[in-house]
């Protein structure tokens, strides 16, 4: 029963990581067109689209020992 419960925060999290990776991306790939040099801000968005590739692979991870 816990894991019924679980689902659907397993497929939040799996979308919430597919935004953070293309929206993560798109920005980045924008500020590096303004500017070359890296502050903060690249650093946080790099640690943002890590974070969401994470969650992406965690679900897959979880979603194939599950069927076997």
């Amino acid at each position: 029963m816990e894991e019924e419960n679980k689902n659907p925060r397993k497929n939040w999290d799996f979308m919430i990581g597919i935004a953070l990776v293309l929206f993560g991306s798109f920005r980045l790939y924008q500020r590096l067109q303004t500017e070359s040099e890296w502050n903060y801000r690249v650093v946080l968005t790099v640690g943002l689209i890590l974070y969401g590739g994470f969650l992406i692979y965690r679900h897959l991870k979880n979603k194939n020992t599950h069927e076997d």
